[in-house]
């Protein structure tokens, strides 16, 4: 794409430095923001951006006014002189949400190139079937699962990155289904296999880690020191009860 093909608003950036071409695109649509002009977070679903269905627990409605994902905007900058500069901003001024099927989210992740690296803020999101299935002998999501931590391990820049772990969204399926601490060891059984694989990123250089249950609370922090190592100290976050009134990128 030649220059005179970029959007009008953008054509003349492509002679500015590096640092302001990324501060001019940083304050377009590749940088999602919702009505009070905060980033929203980059939400990827089964590989694809995406308003922010995870799977059939919907964090969006169909008629909701959060922003679009920048995708028409991403395409007109491919093949462009800013194309590395676009890439640059959406990763690492994004809050990046994977949700959705692991090997799709890893394939997004290796699309994304070198600059995968520079992926400063990343949500893994796990809804309760995907939990569940964690138990299901020859399911195949505990090897995608594994797959997709291995390459955030070796690929991308551990000493920038905060890494949240998400299984808490669709929490209210556990309720319907009268599914209790005390009758869902299953449950707990399935997050002490979905942190396995993350354990050791903290001695590997990890800058921080969250997790979120839907139940077992108490066994948030534990997992976040098996990950970070004992002496780590969690951030704090919105206290349990109060959770399900914020928004779910908003409870620390």
């Amino acid at each position: 794409m030649s220059i005179s093909s970029l959007p009008p608003s953008l054509a003349t950036v492509t002679s500015l430095p590096p640092e302001l071409r990324q501060q001019v695109l940083a304050g377009t649509a590749l940088v999602p923001r919702d009505t009070h002009g905060a980033p929203s977070g980059l939400h990827v679903v089964d590989g694809a951006l995406s308003k922010g269905e995870v799977h059939d627990y919907s964090l969006h409605s169909d008629d909701c006014d959060c922003p679009e994902p920048p995708t028409s905007l991403l395409q007109s900058l491919n093949e462009s002189p800013l194309s590395s500069d676009a890439r640059s901003v959406l990763l690492s001024q994004n809050r990046i949400v994977l949700s959705g099927s692991p090997a799709a989210s890893l394939a997004w992740l290796r699309a994304q190139g070198p600059q995968v690296h520079e992926i400063r803020d990343l949500d893994l999101c796990l809804d309760p079937d995907q939990v569940e299935s964690c138990t299901e002998a020859g399911n195949v999501l505990p090897g995608e699962w594994t797959a997709l931590v291995a390459f955030i391990r070796a690929e991308l820049n551990l000493g920038n990155l905060t890494l949240t772990l998400d299984a808490a969204l669709g929490s209210g399926i556990y309720e319907e289904q009268q599914v209790t601490e005390a009758n869902g060891q299953y449950v707990l059984d399935a997050y002490k296999k979905i942190v396995e694989p993350l354990k050791g990123l903290g001695a590997a250089g990890l800058k921080s880690f969250l997790v979120f249950w839907a139940l077992y609370h108490e066994y948030e922090t534990e997992a976040e020191k098996q990950v970070m190592g004992e002496g780590y100290v969690p951030k704090r976050k919105v206290d349990i009860g109060k959770r399900d009134s914020v928004d779910p990128y908003q409870r620390l």
